[in-house]
């Protein structure tokens, strides 16, 4: 069936000061847009799953088609949850939320699901994005969104095939690792869980089709709290709609010269050397800027290379995927992990970096969050704030490894240890040296100012918000660096609800995405684009207050300022001038 465009004006929208964390009302205004010429256009549809009550509903929200679906569709629907956004991150009323993007199927890349839900690590917004299989899945049953509430009594997953939803017994998967869940599974896209989501980890991620994950902040541990240990989706719906303008953005994504590190190259590894040669390298728990990187370079890591893929709908094949031993698993790897399981924590072999991978992997712990816990506790052992079963050193693996069997356990110490960084360190002290912003894992960039600033006020208080690391390499100013992480933030706000990979970010800019919007009939300004990019920014910022977010309570741990930057020493005194320009202005 042929349909229009439903468009949603918002009209008389009172958004209050930061600090009153009133939400918004709104009176809308639906219009009909007849111009969308020979494209087939859906409804938004949303799967409403129940798993305390065993019940599934479909429903079409056409007053949600303003936001393009991904990021600006999942935390619409969130805020919709306002009400229990207070309680605890696990309570089974806070839902889970899956959206895919505007342009799947329909442009090159447009590969990423948006998860929205209430961190149980920071107790804040909870945004995470995965490719893999999953937006095309989505797409090829005919769904938008999932919304996911409710606990089950007993270990459950949920089944959807074409427009069936079944919600199914999975007591023979509770207790499975990844790797075993994974064999187990049929479908064209398939998330779950291992122990350390079963046990509610608050740094537990979600790996989707084996090299992708929904990580950094949680979302492991809330399928646990819902006793959720998979989702399968297999469809055979159509994915794929004409653009006659696809061909064009193809051959842009080819030919542009920031993206053929991964089509040509070994991908974001090679930063390891970029970071080193510049001094913005974290090593040992940030004690240093730099470190003997000659073992994990990125022609280390493809001496193990076995493959590299891609996601469903991109051509650009960007997962590097590893493997140590005839019989080991074969792992997914890039610059972040590399990092924080390598110089982070002291290790300079490719290998080693790989077992701790393999660890994380089976129990379904988010890896970037695991080495920043590990690098804090080692140097906290070493200053005698923690006693250890398992005595930590910087470099040795082996100890490292039985460290991660004992946080999935559990007991004694490691009870508290595996709380996360920021939560340990506020139990046992050494929070000047806790490498976390916004409760968060730092990313592997100890580059200046932008970086710094940038991810403390990052609605997901990650690296992947803005483009700071970028921005202090091209040594902008404090003042311009403020304006550059607002507008930066709206515009990937735009591209996350198109379901765009922020790898493109210099292919897609706001004239791209405004003609190939227009090939498809539907005329969207460049100012109109970044309006809603700036609507989606809001709706997160309200969320963030709801869950009690202040940017006065944001926390910089001593060791950013006593450790040099690539841009030199930073201080306390440019933040914080940094931090009220950034409030007065967004």
């Amino acid at each position: 069936m042929k349909l229009s465009l439903v468009e949603t004006d918002i009209v008389g929208v009172i958004y209050g000061h930061i600090e009153a964390c009133k939400w918004s009302l709104a009176r809308m205004r639906y219009s009909m847009n007849k111009s969308t010429r020979n494209m087939r256009l859906k409804r938004i549809k949303v799967a409403y799953i129940d798993l305390n009550e065993a019940h599934t509903e479909i429903k079409e929200r056409t007053d949600l088609s303003r936001y393009f679906g991904g990021s600006g569709l999942a935390f619409k629907l969130l805020s919709e949850y306002k009400d229990v956004l207070r309680e605890d991150a696990l309570r089974p009323e806070l839902p889970i939320i899956f959206a895919k993007g505007f342009f799947t199927g329909i442009y090159p890349c447009a590969t990423k699901v948006a998860a929205a839900f209430k961190s149980p690590l920071t107790g804040e917004l909870g945004e995470s994005h995965a490719g893999g299989k999953l937006a095309f899945a989505m797409a090829s049953v005919g769904l938008d969104a999932l919304v996911i509430q409710g606990a089950s009594e007993k270990p459950a997953f949920i089944q959807i095939d074409d427009s069936d939803i079944a919600i199914k017994e999975a007591e023979e998967l509770w207790g499975l690792s990844c790797y075993e869940v994974n064999e187990r599974l049929s479908g064209k896209s398939k998330l779950y869980i291992g122990e350390a989501g079963e046990q509610r980890i608050p740094f537990a991620c979600v790996v989707v089709d084996a090299y992708r994950h929904f990580g950094r902040l949680g979302l492991g541990a809330l399928f646990g709290s819902k006793r959720l240990k998979a989702l399968t989706i297999s469809g055979k719906k159509r994915a794929r709609v004409k653009s006659s303008y696809y061909p064009e953005i193809l051959n842009r994504i080819r030919e542009d010269n920031d993206l053929k590190k991964y089509s040509q190259g070994y991908g974001t590894s090679e930063n390891t050397t970029i970071m080193n040669e510049v001094g913005g390298l974290p090593t040992k728990n940030l004690q240093a800027n730099r470190f003997d990187v000659k073992g994990i370079t990125e022609d280390a890591f493809a001496t193990l290379l076995v493959k590299q893929e891609t996601c469903t709908g991109c051509p650009i094949r960007c997962i590097n995927v590893a493997k140590r031993k005839s019989n080991s698993p074969k792992i997914a790897y890039d610059y972040e992990l590399i990092y924080s399981f390598g110089p982070l924590l002291g290790i300079g072999e490719a290998e080693e970096v790989l077992k701790l991978l393999e660890r994380v992997e089976e129990y379904g712990l988010d890896a970037i969050a695991t080495g920043n816990l590990l690098a804090w506790a080692t140097e906290a052992y070493e200053k005698g704030l923690i006693e250890l079963p398992v005595p930590l050193q910087f470099g040795v693996t082996e100890n490292y490894l039985k460290t991660i069997d004992k946080l999935v356990e559990g007991e004694g110490i490691y009870k508290d240890l595996r709380k996360g960084t920021e939560e340990a360190a506020s139990i046992y002290g050494g929070k000047d040296f806790a490498l976390t912003l916004g409760k968060n894992a730092i990313a592997g960039y100890h580059t200046g100012y932008a970086l710094l600033v940038g991810q403390a006020v990052g609605q997901r208080h990650s690296h992947m918000d803005n483009n700071a690391w970028f921005l202090d390499f091209e040594n902008y100013s404090p003042e311009a660096a403020v304006d550059e992480l607002i507008s930066d933030e709206k515009k990937r706000c735009l591209m996350n609800s198109l379901g765009l990979c922020l790898f493109t970010i210099s292919v897609y800019d706001l004239k791209l995405i405004s003609e190939g919007l227009r090939a498809i009939g539907i005329d969207k300004s460049e100012e109109e684009l970044l309006e809603i990019g700036g609507e989606i920014f809001d709706i997160k910022q309200e969320i963030n207050c709801a869950c009690g977010f202040e940017y006065e309570n944001l926390e910089f741990p001593k060791r950013l300022f006593e450790t040099e930057s690539m841009n030199g020493f930073l201080n306390r005194e440019t933040v914080d001038k940094m931090l009220k320009q950034y409030v007065e202005k967004m």
